[in-house]
């Protein structure tokens, strides 16, 4: 008895709310000498660390990272092409992984007023065991919707039951709605008001994460 063989494709996607707000920030100063740009930045870098540290403490924070210092030295050049006396520069790096949506708006907004601190990104994540288990549950029903349309043709042509073959996994992505990237505010905002002044009012309020598999499915079913 021949067979038919049926190609097709099967995909689904489902929006989860994001669980993770991951922060990447850094402490920079420069100047004219390195020794007054290297306490600039232990300054500067002691009053982040403290409030992040507090609120990993009281659970906003799942895991922060403060990387070590770096430092170089550069002559920039004027826009007339005359090279320009040396310029200092020293940097740490900040990873910080919120849980609290709403203290990291509030400690973003209050930025502002840390000389030196810039906030580069925010991005938004799942945890490692709800991203697994979504993408398992994804890929999962692609292969179900792939079986589906395939006997919606065997259906159509009167036949029976059809039987996989092969299944070619296409892959799963993940697409975040919205991706934040608030930068440092000037230095006039960051003067408008003082450190016994509430935050600016940001809203983080991101879309869900769209997580998506597909997968390439050949069933075969007795032709009549």
């Amino acid at each position: 008895m021949s067979e038919i063989l049926i190609k097709v494709r099967g995909s689904h996607a489902v929006e989860v709310a994001p669980e993770r707000g991951v922060v990447s920030a850094e402490v920079r100063f420069d100047g004219p000498a390195p020794e007054p740009v290297m306490e600039q930045l232990r300054r500067g870098l002691h009053g982040a660390r403290t409030e992040l540290e507090r609120l990993e403490l009281e659970g906003a924070i799942k895991r922060l990272v403060i990387q070590r210092a770096r430092t170089s030295a550069e002559r920039p050049w004027h826009k007339d092409g005359k090279q320009l006396p040396l310029v200092h520069r020293a940097t740490v790096g900040l990873w910080a992984e919120f849980v609290d949506f709403e203290a990291l708006a509030t400690w973003v907004g209050r930025t502002a007023g840390n000389e030196g601190l810039r906030v580069d990104h925010v991005s938004w994540q799942l945890t490692k065991e709800s991203r697994l288990k979504v993408e398992r549950d994804v890929r999962q029903e692609a292969v179900r919707q792939a079986k589906v349309r395939a006997q919606d043709y065997a259906d159509a042509l009167d036949l029976g039951p059809v039987v996989v073959r092969s299944i070619n996994d296409v892959g799963v992505s993940h697409e975040v709605a919205y991706a934040s990237a608030p930068m440092a505010m000037s230095e006039q905002a960051g003067k408008a008001w003082g450190a016994d002044q509430a935050a600016p009012d940001l809203a983080f309020d991101p879309d869900d994460i769209t997580v998506y598999a597909e997968v390439e499915a050949a069933f075969t079913v007795a032709a009549s």
